[in-house]
């Protein structure tokens, strides 16, 4: 059948193409251009254990966004419903930072530079020559297109988007079927947790916070939908996105690892380049790097509107004045490079995930969790094992806490927060109980 049928006093109908529509907008969201250098990294470190590596990377690189949605739409309709329940001055604090990670001084900048490095730096010898150059070009369009609303970005990324997806699916299946070296055995340890932080990287579950109000808006358009129906329609949506980011990052991630014995890696992007060099040619290269460049400055465009309404409302500052700060920091910031921005984000980030994990985790389970000291408590104790985690990356050696933190249950894995975020959790709601 073509149809769905859903009963409640009334008939609601929605086809499966709606279904399947919502599936490919999810995929859209959650696909950012500049994600696409991370897989192949991870494969190339791991070599033969890329499917170990590649099942850390998928759970934090397409689980946790997705389940970060779900989780949003039940955490309430506005993004401050998200974090409240820990406090309301908690969940403005988050919500920034969420905000200025997702902008100017991670993701927007990355675009940008992932724009220059795909596009440009293959064919150029005098990087410095030419990178502030396209830089400010780039960001310029960016201004010019978030200052006010134009259709004219959206469809070209509506046309580059397609071309980018059948490019990369000539890659994979290239490079599965016709792979440029073989699979090298390495001596990595935690291959899992080298892929479960990697998919940080990504961004996408911090994203997907942010951006979660739109998906759910486009299923609520014209419809008169429950909430328990509202779910289905999103779960069965989000198997669309899963599957093909399952693809795509999939693929890019085993081509990595077959390249580790043919490929001297230079960087991110180098790396990525190299390969298409290898399986494309010069003009594989680039017809993905004008495809990548176009779906960068559509996520830009994006993330910077999304900035200038979300401080402009916040802080009753005028959106052209927060969107023209925001571009000039991600201008600055993109001159660093991609890899240089990456070394900053890691820290970051992987201080914020066990936070946004934990509350994902706690907005979906919300109905059965009666005080909200569970919510604080548990925010504290993954807080700490982010910020020990976060204090490794830097390099800074504590070793008092190292002894307790290779203790804890699955930290090999990459979730040392769980026992900690429970106990703070109990100890937090028997102590406010008693009071």
């Amino acid at each position: 059948m073509n149809k769905i049928i859903l009963k409640i006093g009334v008939i609601h109908i929605y086809k499966k193409k709606d279904i399947i529509l919502t599936g490919f907008a999810l995929f859209a969201m959650l696909f950012g251009a500049g994600n696409l250098i991370f897989p192949p990294m991870v494969g190339y470190v791991v070599g033969d254990k890329w499917m170990s590596a590649m099942a850390g990377f998928f759970i934090t690189g397409i689980g946790f966004p997705l389940l970060a949605i779900l989780s949003s739409v039940l955490a309430g309709k506005e993004l401050d419903d998200f974090a409240d329940k820990v406090s309301p001055l908690f969940s403005k604090i988050f919500n920034i930072i969420l905000i200025l990670a997702i902008g100017p001084f991670l993701a927007i900048p990355r675009t940008g530079a992932t724009a220059f490095e795909l596009m440009l730096l293959p064919h150029i010898s005098n990087e410095n020559l030419y990178k502030y150059g396209f830089l400010a070009c780039y960001f310029i369009i960016v201004f010019l297109f978030s200052i006010k609303a134009n259709a004219v970005i959206e469809r070209i990324g509506k046309i580059l988007t397609p071309i980018l997806l059948i490019i990369l699916a000539v890659i994979i299946i290239k490079g599965i079927f016709f792979p440029i070296g073989e699979l090298s055995v390495k001596n990595v340890n935690n291959t899992f947790r080298y892929g479960f932080y990697n998919g940080y990287q990504t961004m996408d579950t911090l994203a997907a916070i942010i951006f979660s109000s739109i998906i759910l808006k486009a299923i609520r358009n014209g419809r008169n939908l429950t909430e328990k129906q509202e779910m289905k329609f999103l779960s069965n949506s989000s198997m669309i996105a899963v599957c093909g980011l399952s693809v795509v990052y999939g693929g890019l991630l085993y081509i990595g690892a077959t390249s580790y014995g043919v490929l001297h890696s230079r960087g991110t992007t180098q790396l990525l380049t190299d390969i298409v060099n290898k399986l494309l040619g010069k003009g594989g290269n680039l017809a993905l790097g004008i495809c990548v460049a176009g779906a960068c400055l559509t996520t830009a465009i994006g993330l910077t509107a999304t900035v200038g309404d979300y401080f402009s409302n916040s802080l009753k500052i005028s959106y052209g004045k927060i969107v023209t700060a925001t571009v000039l920091l991600s201008y600055i910031f993109a001159g660093f490079g991609v890899d240089t921005i990456v070394k900053i984000s890691s820290p970051i980030l992987t201080f914020l995930y066990p936070i946004a994990i934990v509350l994902i985790l706690l907005n979906c389970f919300k109905k059965y969790i009666s005080s909200n000291e569970i919510y604080l408590g548990a925010v504290i104790g993954a807080g700490i094992v982010g910020f020990f985690e976060m204090t490794q990356t830097l390099g800074l050696n504590l070793q008092f806490l190292n002894k307790v933190y290779v203790k804890l249950p699955l930290q090999t894995f990459g979730l040392a927060w769980i026992m900690p975020s429970l106990i703070f959790a109990a100890v937090f709601s028997i102590i406010f109980k008693k009071k």
